[in-house]
């Protein structure tokens, strides 16, 4: 924990004791916390290959996914995956011509890349496409394993899934644009709103956050309305209710973005900056792809959901 930050003595930026306090409290949470999961990750690393297995339903075979029949709302996904590649491959183009610049190389046949295309427009591309094309991926396949989960389909679920991916193409190539436009000042006062905001991993304008806050709304009202058949009211930490709830952590973490406005303190405003890929995509996101990941093997028959619900406390 700190404030008074950067240190700097000269300056009067020194660790106040309220510093030292709450700092030694953290670390001390930090190493008890650590300890529990170590304990926990210790007691389910004796446990055997039977454990896991036991109880777990009939193994998916080659034989049983050739003539596996998607539902309307599954192929309504299949969009989410080949748009996923795109920007995946958009965002590698956009590193290489970021690196190159780095190291000086920005002539590519008699064209200067670099005029053309600065690297604070490459490295924005680079950086926010990852969020986008992970967004898109996990987003397609959550809602592809809904059907398997209820054993039916959900009325009304294409429509709305079609409206997500409209507004999820819509960031994509709007900030493309916005990204761009911004950092050339084509936009001018409007830039913060539909051009670069100047943050990393905020870089999109404020108009397609707000898009992107969307998406994750609907999301998880479409999650929701696939699970509701299956959420068990008793067991509140059974699989399909671990599902929502991560769903639900991710739009609610995605608020720390909207923290920084031009007018706020740089160190809070970095700060919740920060939290938008340390905590939203690099925590929450990460114990959403341990839920699918096991509810996909619970499928398949591999293990069982007893074994997958202990991972998934292990993740959180």
């Amino acid at each position: 924990y700190t404030h008074n930050w950067p240190y700097d003595p000269q300056a009067g930026n020194v660790a106040t004791p309220s510093t030292m306090l709450w700092s030694i409290l953290g670390m001390l949470g930090l190493i008890i916390g650590l300890g529990f999961v170590l304990y926990y990750y210790g007691q389910m690393d004796q446990l055997s290959e039977e454990y896991y297995a036991k109880g777990s339903g009939e193994m998916v075979t080659v034989s049983k996914l050739l003539t596996f029949k998607p539902t309307p709302s599954q192929r309504a996904t299949f969009k989410f995956f080949i748009v996923g590649a795109l920007l995946f491959l958009v965002q590698v183009l956009a590193g290489v011509l970021t690196v190159h610049d780095f190291v000086g190389f920005t002539r590519f046949f008699g064209v200067d890349l670099q005029a053309l295309i600065p690297v604070t427009v490459s490295r924005s591309w680079h950086v926010l496409f990852s969020v986008l094309w992970i967004s898109a991926c996990w987003v397609g396949v959550s809602i592809f394993v809904l059907p398997l989960l209820a054993k039916r389909e959900i009325p009304g679920q294409v429509a709305r899934i079609n409206l997500l991916f409209g507004i999820f193409l819509a960031i994509g190539a709007g900030s493309f644009a916005g990204l761009y436009m911004g950092p050339k000042n084509m936009l001018g006062e409007l830039s913060r709103w539909f051009g670069h905001q100047g943050w990393e991993f905020v870089e999109f304008g404020r108009f397609y956050q707000c898009l992107l806050m969307c998406v994750f709304a609907l999301w998880a009202w479409i999650v929701y309305r696939g699970v509701k058949p299956v959420l068990v009211k008793k067991h509140p930490w059974a699989l399909p209710n671990w599902m929502l709830y991560s769903v639900v952590s991710i739009m609610v973490l995605l608020v720390s973005g909207f923290v920084a406005t031009p007018k706020t303190n740089f160190v809070i405003a970095d700060f919740w900056r920060w939290c938008v890929i340390h905590m939203w995509a690099e925590a929450f996101f990460e114990v959403f792809t341990t839920i699918v990941v096991g509810y996909l093997m619970v499928l398949m028959g591999l293990v069982n959901r007893e074994s997958v619900n202990k991972v998934v406390f292990l993740a959180t």
